[in-house]
């Protein structure tokens, strides 16, 4: 399945470290052969809408801990925020992408 880094999820990455800008690229590029059957892709609810959130995660405490959250679309994943897992899940921010 196609995916699709929307502008503003593509602005998050670039506020992350430099040395983990690529990886979490890769990772959410792996979305392309496994889908929502990815072993990290959960279905999780929103302001009443069911979206998906896919963890990102290598290392311990201070190491690569990521979040994306991607909705299908045309029979396309469209990643809308992608955010360090310290930041939390800022329901309306999450809320105002999918918009």
């Amino acid at each position: 399945m196609e995916v699709k880094i929307k502008e503003r999820a593509l602005e998050d990455v670039e506020g992350f470290k430099e040395s983990h800008r690529a990886w979490v690229i890769d990772k959410i590029m792996e979305l392309e052969t496994e889908g929502t059957n990815h072993r990290n892709a959960d279905l999780i609810r929103v302001n009443g809408r069911q979206v998906f959130k896919y963890v990102m995660k290598k290392g311990s405490k201070g190491g690569k801990d990521y979040r994306a959250i991607f909705d299908i679309e045309n029979n396309r994943i469209e990643v809308k925020a992608i955010f360090h897992r310290d930041k939390g899940y800022d329901k309306q921010m999450i809320s105002d992408r999918l918009n």
